[in-house]
């Protein structure tokens, strides 16, 4: 997802406590959160395709639908974070560079680079 979110932490406001973490792991973890509009931990097909489009990606329906069919591993219609995380990794072009770069700006509020608990809408049960 690129290098220029290396420097990200994530402030774990629940805890008080800092934890270094890469920051494609965070801006990972957003995008799953920004995605997930019913906030169930998972992303449904329609949820996926609108999430895509919201950050700008330009990917065809066939091409959306493709994407969820072979990263749903378990087949239970639902991508869950691991599922995503490989999703994500997989499309690692400049499209979905970009996408994460104008995420990552709209939800670090104060612009320090870094996204709190707060910032990020918390983790899918990951962090």
């Amino acid at each position: 997802l690129g290098d220029r979110f290396s420097k990200a932490v994530v402030s774990t406001q629940s805890t008080g406590v800092n934890t270094a973490m890469s920051a494609d792991n965070a801006a990972a973890v957003a995008l799953f959160n920004f995605f997930d509009d019913n906030q169930d931990k998972g992303l449904s097909l329609e949820e996926l395709r609108e999430g895509m489009q919201s950050v700008g990606s330009k990917f065809e329906e066939s091409q959306v639908k493709a994407f969820f069919e072979k990263y749903d591993k378990d087949k239970n219609g639902i991508i869950d974070f691991q599922e995503f995380l490989a999703l994500c990794i997989d499309l690692n072009s400049s499209d979905s560079e970009k996408a994460v770069a104008n995420l990552f700006v709209a939800v670090d509020k104060n612009s320090d680079k870094t996204l709190t608990h707060a910032e990020y809408g918390g983790s899918p049960g990951i962090i």
